[in-house]
């Protein structure tokens, strides 16, 4: 008997430390692009995209140059939500290769390599909604030299902020731009 408590207690602990790790670092490769899974793999309660809440990207042209630099902001709306996250990543369409370079532009966003590709996620201070029902992040994106098509998959999480993965709302979008020589 005791072993099989002290067995469940590791499970448990286990599992809300898992769960709890997010506000620090989401999972990445999350961004629902290039066969990557969504946050909703593990808060499936609601359909991803559900009317109600909105992610948006703005910042991104359809034509980019290679010589100038972008200001992306994405904003996550819902009016339940109480907390919120996000992961992002910048990529040529034809390869899945990394495209350019994310900067952060204050405290709410970090980023982190898995694979050569680099994303963008909420920091701790980034999972604070910005106003009521709506959280935004902001970065700055350098293209890179190369010419092509880019695209930028990002994933939010409309939060309850009870620690688990039940009762959050997952938002996917994405943007692209043809980025041409200087």
């Amino acid at each position: 008997m005791m072993r099989t408590v002290a067995a469940l207690t590791l499970v448990l602990a286990a599992t809300v430390g898992w769960l709890g790790r997010y506000v620090d670092h989401p999972p990445l490769a999350h961004t629902g692009g290039f066969g990557e899974p969504t946050c909703q793999r593990c808060h499936f309660e609601y359909p991803l995209n559900e009317p109600g809440g909105r992610l948006t990207i703005q910042g991104l042209p359809d034509t980019c140059r290679s010589d100038t630099s972008y200001t992306l902001q994405l904003t996550l709306q819902h009016p339940e939500m109480l907390r919120a996250g996000f992961g992002l990543a910048v990529r040529y369409a034809d390869s899945g290769r990394q495209a350019g370079r994310l900067q952060p532009l204050d405290d709410r966003v970090w980023l982190d390599t898995l694979r050569g590709v680099w994303y963008a996620f909420h920091s701790p201070a980034g999972t604070e909604l910005t106003a009521s029902g709506k959280a935004v992040w902001t970065l700055r994106w350098m293209p890179p030299d190369t010419i092509g098509r880019v695209v930028l998959h990002a994933v939010a999480n409309a939060a309850n902020d009870d620690a688990s993965e039940f009762g959050d709302r997952i938002y996917q979008e994405s943007a692209d731009c043809l980025l041409r020589p200087r």
